[in-house]
């Protein structure tokens, strides 16, 4: 005849960590996870906001100087284009820019030489001051990166100058063919209008496509591995 303990004097499990009611609350694996990504405390994030806004704040003054810059030394500015201008057609047609005035010779040594003077109407820096003044109020909005809104005023910045040099170029061309009269009027009213126009267009288009254009979601390891 088999005998058998007493079920009721057995010892039960005892919990671990403290009584049966507190159990949850001190086990380390019944503890309440932390939600991802949640902070600890209020006070984190003001570091970070105070740097952006220290950094849009020395962009739109780093915007307002060179405006400023342009307008008041717009004459060495003009001089430095017909530099820059002359460099690039002296590979075509003899040219050259005079040492301290923004004036373009074409044709020398020959007797239809003449030379073509920018004038602050011709001149990219009055495209390049309204596109500083857009830059600063495309740094109010949080939404838009600082980086990114320098790199769209940069592309835009350097397709306007880029259409100027061209405009220069087309306006000479047009002198040489046409006479100081009928070319002069025909490169500079009509051809320069439109060449200025569309790279106008172009560098603006350049720049909302910059700024609009969203950045491709990067794929993490297990999504990559489940898909796989």
């Amino acid at each position: 005849m088999h005998t058998y303990p007493d079920v009721r004097k057995l010892p039960g499990p005892r919990p671990v960590g403290g009584p049966p009611g507190r159990h949850a609350a001190h086990s380390a694996r019944g503890a309440p996870a932390r939600p991802f990504g949640a902070r600890r405390s209020g006070r984190h994030g003001a570091p970070s906001q105070t740097s952006e806004r220290t950094l849009r704040v020395l962009a739109a003054g780093v915007l307002c100087g060179l405006a400023l810059s342009l307008m008041i030394y717009q004459y060495q500015f003009r001089h430095l284009e017909a530099v820059v201008a002359a460099q690039v057609y002296r590979l075509f047609t003899p040219v050259l820019a005079a040492s301290r005035a923004p004036i373009l010779w074409f044709g020398l040594g020959t007797s239809a030489a003449y030379g073509l003077v920018i004038t602050p109407d011709c001149s990219s820096a009055l495209l390049i001051v309204p596109l500083c003044g857009l830059g600063m109020l495309l740094l109010i909005p949080r939404r838009l990166t600082v980086s990114r809104v320098i790199r769209a005023l940069t592309v835009a910045a350097a397709v306007m100058v880029a259409g100027n040099v061209l405009r220069i170029g087309v306006i000479a061309a047009a002198v040489r063919f046409g006479g100081l009269g009928a070319g002069y009027q025909l490169g500079h009213l009509i051809l320069g209008s439109i060449i200025s126009i569309i790279c106008i267009a172009i560098g603006l288009t350049l720049l909302t496509v910059i700024l609009v254009r969203q950045r491709p979601a990067r794929r993490t390891g297990p999504a990559r591995g489940a898909r796989s």
